[in-house]
């Protein structure tokens, strides 16, 4: 990228000034429609920021579908040092470097 002088720069940032002042000045008729709206539905802040599966019922019973918890991923690697792997994501450096060495990653296969 080609060094700009110190006049340009300026050029540059006061250009992007403008354009972030007209952005914000755009954005405020939407903000007063949402809390014109807000204000009609009664809806508030704090009810933007709870999320469904945390909504509780007038008896502040829990209400949305129960959280499933994640299954557990079996080893499919293990060497000698107790370092394991699921076989799944970024494979780990022990994995890499041992096939740097010349292991196959096989040989750290856990049996089924």
């Amino acid at each position: 990228m080609p060094r700009l002088s110190a006049e340009a720069l300026k050029f540059r940032i006061a250009a992007l000034q403008k354009k972030l002042a007209a952005a914000e000045n755009a954005k405020a008729p939407a903000v007063r429609k949402v809390r014109a709206l807000m204000k009609k539905l009664g809806v508030t802040v704090a009810d933007l920021a709870e999320t469904p599966a945390a909504k509780t019922d007038e008896s502040g019973q829990r209400r949305g579908r129960p959280k499933k918890a994640a299954a557990k991923v079996p080893v499919k690697y293990r060497d000698a040092d107790g370092n394991a792997w699921t076989g799944r994501g970024k494979t780990p450096k022990w994995i890499t470097e041992a096939e740097k060495a010349g292991r196959n990653r096989e040989e750290f296969r856990v049996a089924d």
